[in-house]
């Protein structure tokens, strides 16, 4: 059975709507309230699964009481309700479900508890990903899938964005910070809006693709919660640099194929690819001395020459590879690393270069 709350500042079209639902056996009004500070004193322990407020109330209106009823229970749907048009595109700046011109008829109210079943998923059972995990890669661009699937799709690019972020913040950020990071230079209200609106995009992209994450809210911070077995290159990758064995050494370089989240434009992501880059190339090196140490030269260029093709080597690689020069190697490694010096010296004039001219 639906807990539903109804909030209008008018009372007879409070009562009407509370006429039209006790109608329905599937629908229990937990509270009625002509004040949105009654209501948010009375949420948290009442529980809706949605509310249908009035969008135009005085002092208050129900697209910010709709924030600071998130902000108690985010798990809360929102039906508005309103007699001006001109309301209903702004209502979707929140987590709204749907919205109802006024006068409202019984078909209004059937389909909007029709859409809160299906976001809900009443009836419906466990995730089907019970039994498929889920592989999220990052390195070389971003795509996430369940199983053998194709990679999922997200309902905005934003939700994508924030799933991302939540992901490579050990899934557990305030939202101040999550405003700030998103949506910077942007009004602290609008983020707001943003930011919600966001969250509840999130989480239909997760009931869309039937996939195993949940949102919660929790002093003011969201936390991402997996609910089935997860497979993520970025964390494989920074629990390499605790491997010593071969073979977890080469399964992890391969991880690598290319900048974190490559051809997305998130400007709080260009630190972490740097420092994933140091990670990739000091996995490298490790595995690079293991192979010169065991005199297994050829296997120890590879790797050097597969860091090449994603980014250009840092200066202990260099060392390491001048260095090796003064040593009787056989005449086919020594060219080999010449080589490798040379591509490396010219690669390093052409970028000066670059950047005098610019």
């Amino acid at each position: 059975m639906l807990r539903v709350i109804l909030v209008d500042d008018e009372k007879p079209a409070l009562d009407l709507m509370e006429r039209m639902f006790r109608k329905r056996m599937d629908v229990e009004i937990v509270g009625k309230f002509l004040k949105p500070s009654e209501v948010l004193l009375n949420v948290e322990k009442l529980k809706p699964d949605v509310v249908y407020l009035d969008v135009d109330m005085p002092g208050t209106n129900g697209i910010e009481l709709a924030i600071q009823i998130a902000e108690i229970n985010d798990q809360v749907a929102f039906v508005f309700v309103t007699a001006y048009d001109r309301f209903a595109l702004n209502a979707f700046n929140v987590n709204t479900l749907d919205y109802i011109l006024k006068p409202v008829v019984e078909e209004k109210l059937d389909r909007s508890i029709s859409r809160v079943y299906k976001l809900k998923g009443i009836g419906k059972g466990k995730y089907e990903t019970e039994s498929n995990s889920i592989d999220i890669r990052m390195f070389g661009g971003f795509e996430v899938k369940i199983g053998s699937q194709m990679p999922i799709r997200w309902t905005t690019a934003k939700a994508e964005e924030l799933f991302a972020y939540l992901l490579l913040n050990d899934c557990s950020v305030s939202k101040w910070v999550l405003m700030d990071r998103l949506w910077p230079n942007t009004e602290t209200h609008k983020a707001e809006q943003s930011l919600y609106t966001t969250i509840f995009r999130l989480k239909q992209s997760f009931k869309e693709n039937n996939l195993g994450f949940e949102i919660q809210a929790v002093k003011k911070t969201y936390r991402l919660i997996s609910l089935t077995e997860l497979h993520w290159d970025v964390k494989e990758l920074l629990n390499s640099l605790s491997f010593d064995d071969e073979g977890s050494m080469q399964r992890a370089m391969k991880l690598y194929k290319g900048d974190l989240l490559a051809g997305k434009d998130y400007f709080w992501c260009y630190q972490m690819r740097l420092e994933m880059l140091v990670i990739y190339q000091k996995l490298a090196l490790k595995l690079f001395h293991y192979y010169f140490q065991e005199k297994r030269y050829r296997e120890g260029l590879d790797v050097v020459e597969s860091v090449l093709r994603h980014t250009p080597l840092n200066d202990e690689f260099i060392e390491k590879l001048e260095s090796l020069l003064d040593t009787k190697l056989d005449k086919r490694i020594v060219r080999r690393i010449s080589a490798i010096i040379e591509k490396v010296t010219i690669e390093e004039l052409i970028y000066k270069h670059d950047l005098d001219s610019n």
